[in-house]
């Protein structure tokens, strides 16, 4: 009886600290102090490695590019583990990419470990068994969801959306500007290829 009732005071604390935006730890939930934690993005940004000793944070965002932080205590996960931590259930149903330093996306399967302190700069996860395959200036990519935005490859780019704007090329060399809030289907025969120019580019 006193371990059922642990098991649903442990649960009821979980949710509430959800709702309050309390960090979420890798062995449960925790206040740690926010000067001892690691930034994993910091580090990247700031091109060095992150140190030995957690805890570290990590961002994990969706296919909105909405980010949330998560905080572990060691650096080397599974694929598993790293879904189980971002509460993301059944794990099999989701598909997981590392962001890495160079701007490339890295599926992170199950039972594969990485490093987070290893060229990873963020985690972007789909509620979805599917990869869907396109390519951004040339770049091979791969994504998690059926439809991608304008504004999520201005994004995954990292330039000015202001200045910016996404452009995908049709197969008899044409060319249609992707609005920011404007929807492409991946799951289409073929493999979409995109641009990002300057609006005041002289192709356009």
């Amino acid at each position: 009886m006193l371990g059922r009732a642990s098991r649903a005071f442990g649960s009821t604390l979980t949710t509430l600290g959800r709702a309050m935006g309390w960090t979420i730890r890798g062995l449960g939930m925790s206040e740690a102090p926010q000067g001892d934690i690691e930034d994993i993005e910091v580090c990247a940004r700031d091109g060095r490695r992150p140190r030995d000793a957690g805890p570290y944070r990590v961002m994990v965002g969706d296919a909105l590019l909405r980010f949330r932080p998560l905080v572990t205590d060691t650096a080397v996960h599974t694929g598993r583990s790293l879904r189980e931590l971002a509460a993301l259930s059944p794990p099999e149903a989701h598909v997981v990419f590392a962001v890495l330093t160079n701007g490339l996306l890295e599926e992170i399967r199950l039972e594969e470990s990485i490093d987070l302190r290893e060229g990873i700069e963020k985690l972007l996860a789909f509620n979805n068994d599917r990869i869907f395959r396109f390519t951004l200036n040339g770049s091979d990519l791969q994504w998690g969801g059926a439809f991608i935005t304008g504004a999520t490859l201005l994004g995954l780019a990292k330039v000015d959306p202001v200045a910016q704007a996404a452009w995908l090329e049709d197969p008899d060399g044409s060319r249609r500007r992707i609005e920011a809030s404007q929807l492409v289907d991946l799951s289409q025969p073929g493999v979409e290829a995109f641009v990002i120019e300057p609006l005041d580019s002289p192709t356009h």
